[in-house]
């Protein structure tokens, strides 16, 4: 389904928009886009955040960050790697006979001695804000994809009621078939007594009978749309469970036009695998 939402956050340093958008799509394929580099534990707390709520469709993350005034940086000096340096270097010079001392000038030129670290409060703030303003980009973004399943939902149970509707009129139409079957197939029998020996007859009735009787698929059929009936009831993701459903709705109804020689039923099977047509393209839009 498709979906949108957006959220704001603020802290001292930064002002920030976050959108949540999707687009149709069979699994859930997630993307984040920042304008600000955000950290991999962070990006991963989104994806997990998202994942928790929506189970399929094309979904985009975009994060908007307007930075306000620069962050707040502490000095550090690395005391450790200063003391490794320090006794290292002196090593090497006593070792080349240089008898030249080690200065602190030296020990700064050198890697992660000293460094800038981020105030820990303030990205805590940053966090913090983010994830309301997703917070309510989520929010936002579901009850628009409610209202989006909820047109689809209508629409799939439209179809289904009308293939109920047709169920009875080929029940009816099955009576009749049947009766025109018979008579034929007794005429045939009549004439294949007259000119085959009757072993052969009797390999040919069981396809005679076999041929115009759709029973059996009428049932699962039947059987088959009330799960789908039912399933429509569940709460939750149900776009996987219908699919199968409908793929055997299709097998049974073609087997039904495939063995009928009736005009009027293979005419409501072209209405009804219209309205299969139909559902199954409203259920690549819904979860």
């Amino acid at each position: 389904m498709t979906g949108y939402g957006e959220g704001r956050g603020k802290t001292e340093e930064i002002d920030l928009l976050l959108e949540v958008k999707s687009v149709n799509h069979r699994f859930l394929e997630l993307q984040i886009n920042s304008s600000k580099e955000i950290s991999p534990g962070m990006e991963a707390k989104i994806r997990s955040e998202v994942k928790a709520k929506v189970a399929r469709g094309k979904v985009t993350v975009n994060i908007q960050i307007k930075r306000i005034k620069p962050p707040t940086y502490s000095i550090v000096a690395n005391q450790v790697v200063a003391s490794r340096y320090y006794k290292l270097l002196n090593q090497l010079s006593d070792s080349l006979g240089l008898g030249e001392g080690v200065s602190l000038s030296h020990l700064l030129s050198l890697p992660e001695v000293v460094y800038l670290e981020r105030s820990e409060e303030n990205a805590d703030k940053i966090e913090k804000a983010l994830f309301q303003a997703l917070g309510k980009a989520l929010r936002d973004f579901l009850r628009m994809r409610e209202r989006e399943g909820k047109n689809h939902l209508d629409s799939i149970q439209s179809c289904v009621k009308s293939i109920g509707d047709s169920l009875p009129l080929i029940e009816k139409e099955f009576s009749l078939a049947q009766e025109d079957y018979r008579r034929r197939t007794r005429k045939s029998l009549q004439e294949l007594l007259e000119k085959e020996p009757k072993e052969k007859i009797i390999n040919e009735i069981p396809l005679l009978l076999s041929r115009g009787d759709i029973s059996e698929e009428r049932l699962r059929f039947q059987s088959h749309l009330k799960e789908c009936k039912r399933t429509l009831q569940k709460a939750g993701p149900i776009g996987k469970t219908l699919s199968f459903i409908l793929q055997e709705l299709h097998r049974e109804i073609n087997t039904i036009g495939a063995k009928s020689d009736s005009f009027a039923i293979s005419r409501l099977v072209v209405e009804i695998k219209h309205y299969l047509e139909r559902i199954r393209e409203e259920i690549i839009n819904i979860e």
